[in-house]
């Protein structure tokens, strides 16, 4: 919530370059609650996830973050949305649920480029990278 009221009450240039600035914190993965490593990601091949921030991007691969803007829409401890838009890359909303420590599900959707994305996946922790 705090990151829509910088973007609400500041310059959009300031605030823009203040979101590229900072990596987004979400309470969802406070506490300790998210461990590195190999997931396996429903309907495509395991993926090494070294920080929980990349799984807001599904769907925009590609995106690294320091290239985003994000906006927290909902951070509880249990569910995260943030809505982002990636320069020269695209932009989405992405929903993430915490199943347990080792277990989200992710909904996302957005534009890549110029097309359509919908992505629903589950990334379930199965080891180390």
């Amino acid at each position: 919530m705090r990151r829509s009221l910088v973007l609400a009450s500041g310059g959009v240039f300031v605030a823009a370059a203040a979101a590229l600035a900072q990596p987004v914190t979400l309470s969802l993965f406070g506490g300790g609650d998210f461990q590195p490593g190999s997931y396996s990601v429903s309907g495509s091949a395991d993926r090494c996830v070294i920080s929980p921030e990349s799984l807001m991007h599904v769907g925009l691969e590609a995106a690294d973050g320091k290239s985003c803007v994000h906006t927290v829409v909902e951070d509880t401890a249990e569910r995260a949305t943030v809505a982002y838009s990636c320069r020269g890359l695209g932009s989405g909303r992405t929903t993430i649920v915490k199943d347990n420590r080792n277990h989200f599900t992710i909904d996302a959707q957005g534009i890549r480029g110029r097309e359509p994305f919908a992505v629903r996946s589950e990334f379930k922790r199965v080891g180390d990278c």
